[in-house]
């Protein structure tokens, strides 16, 4: 129950000049003893609704949890019965402090809440020492017969610890573990048992963390999943909520909304992603050495990017690099160059959108503009994260922590550098197909020189997404995002398309959003149709 430290110690013990904590060791001791009270403060609820040996053994674990110093012989004391000495003057001066403290305390607790009932100044002095003086005997009795009563209720103890030892130990819980050199030397030769803490009063069996370590493995990826798709669902619920709370309002603007607008918008972010993606993502591969066919470095590359709405990261690159095998690219260099496209392509949403941000200060008064202005400074730092070495260490120490070997590939800052700048120009375009969208008349009405507000708010959205791990291609968490920069960095003249009702632009800002999911969803569909349909044979040879 107590971490160990890397020299082999109990981490509980002070720090030598051969014991040194480490941060798991400080966050191990700082989470045990709040589980630990949870669990104390718990027990008595647990105790009066759970039958059997009620809250006990959970007030128990508790207390084995938290630190404190002297725990371990005050818990054997109290929990092998042993009586108070009534005849040691500690328990005398206590009674007789208790008896002067509390009857003071008692008294101004009632001036106070009965003045208006009872007139206490009305009483003369005599009477008010009379007074005291009851209280502090009745007080000084009270704490004697509490302090006598403590006995009989270690006796209980007692009688209760040696009816629920064997059964805590049945379920692999040993209480007060014993302290014997013999204990110690029978489980130096059992790795499975390790020998107890001297200072710990309770012992888990290792089958507990066994059983734990096996539950969390099989339960963590439906939790991360569990809880993207909760995100996902109330994205959607509060969406739609707002929608049909101001559909009057928003009915002839969601009408008016053009579908040619919509496929035209989709076909150029269609064009995108071929060019600015899927392309960049083949020029990698030529830069590791293997140059792919167009058609089928694009099928490869739209089909992982499709499997990014299941449920679970890992189908996307599991996915490219089951597909690219058969061109000869082996699993270290498919996954390093996905990580290559993803890191230019996030740093170019990232540099692009703190460059935008100048644009956000549509409704903002003037001295929030200057907190956008210096974020917007720090954008020309993220190119230094493009230099190869910087890139590459990085790179091999993520592959170092998974047990992979380091990549070894001299990249050419060139190359880099036309990539980060090729990107950044496909987001303007991609900007461009969204002004196509947020640019008609009867909606938002935006003017071709506020594209800089659209490409930053899609961007910084975009960056969202996709640090969302738990949300499949980052669902509910862009859109939430996307729709707060818009609100409020939106000139003014858009909220008059709307007659002054901030709720009604946001309702609408809302069901863009949506649309914009669906424009994506469009767009790489027709990436993925047009790549299979003119790699349609290579496709089914590899089937």
């Amino acid at each position: 129950m107590v971490p160990v430290s890397p020299q082999g110690g109990p981490a509980g013990q002070r720090p030598g000049p051969s014991v040194r904590w480490a941060f798991e060791d400080y966050f191990w001791f700082i989470l045990k003893n709040i589980i630990g009270w949870v669990l104390i403060i718990a027990a008595w609820p647990v105790g009066l609704l759970v039958p059997g040996p009620g809250g006990l053994p959970l007030f128990l674990i508790g207390f084995a949890l938290i630190t404190f110093p002297g725990k371990r012989k005050l818990t054997a004391r109290v929990l092998r019965g042993r009586p108070l000495n009534m005849a040691w003057k500690g328990y005398r001066w206590i009674a007789i402090l208790f008896g002067l403290v509390f009857p003071a305390i008692a008294l101004a607790i009632l001036i106070w809440q009965f003045h208006t009932d009872l007139d206490f100044h009305s009483f003369t002095t005599p009477q008010r020492v009379l007074i005291y003086i009851v209280f502090a005997l009745i007080s000084w009795l009270a704490a004697r017969i509490m302090l006598r009563s403590a006995n009989g209720i270690l006796h209980l103890i007692a009688r209760t610890r040696r009816k629920i030892r064997p059964w805590m130990r049945r379920k692999g819980i040993d209480l007060l573990p014993p302290r014997r050199r013999k204990r110690l030397r029978q489980a130096r030769h059992a790795p499975a048992s390790p020998p107890p803490d001297p200072d710990e009063i309770i012992q888990i069996h290792p089958r507990h963390f066994q059983r734990m370590s096996r539950i969390w493995k099989r339960a963590k990826p439906w939790l991360r999943n569990g809880i993207g798709l909760a995100i996902m669902v109330l994205v959607v619920i509060w969406f739609t909520r707002r929608i049909e709370g101001h559909w009057e309002a928003i009915d002839d603007k969601i009408r008016s909304t053009s579908l040619i607008r919509i496929l035209i918008a989709s076909a150029m972010f269609a064009l995108f992603l071929f060019l600015f993606r899927a392309i960049s993502w083949r020029r990698i591969l030529i830069g590791f050495g293997h140059r792919l066919p167009v058609a089928a470095s694009t099928r490869i590359w739209s089909t992982s990017e499709l499997a990014r709405y299941l449920p679970g990261a890992i189908w996307q690159v599991l996915g490219r690099v089951y597909l690219v095998r058969k061109y000869g690219v082996d699993a270290a260099t498919s996954s390093t160059s996905q990580v290559l496209e993803l890191t230019i392509f996030l740093l170019a949403n990232l540099f692009t959108g703190l460059v935008c941000l100048p644009w956000f200060g549509g409704r903002m008064d003037a001295d929030a503009r200057w907190y956008l202005y210096l974020a917007a400074g720090i954008a020309p730092l993220l190119l230094l994260l493009l230099h190869p070495k910087i890139f590459l260490g990085v790179i091999n120490r993520v592959l170092k922590w998974v047990g992979k070997p380091p990549f070894d590939l001299r990249l050419q800052k060139r190359l880099l550098a036309k990539l980060m700048a090729w990107s950044m120009l496909g987001l303007a375009w991609q900007g461009l197909a969204l002004w196509v969208l947020m640019s008609q008349p009867d909606t938002l009405g935006l003017k071709l020189s506020q594209l800089p507000l659209i490409i930053g708010a899609y961007c910084l959205a975009w960056c969202a997404g996709f640090l969302a791990v738990t949300n499949p291609a980052g669902f509910g968490v862009r859109e939430a995002v996307l729709v707060t920069l818009l609100r409020f960095s939106l000139p003014p003249s858009t909220l008059e398309h709307f007659g002054g009702d901030e709720r009604a632009l946001k309702a609408f800002l809302m069901f863009l959003g949506l649309l914009l999911r669906l424009w994506t969803i469009i767009g790489e569909l027709m990436v993925a149709g047009l790549a299979y349909a003119l790699d349609y044979r290579a496709w089914k040879s590899e089937s």
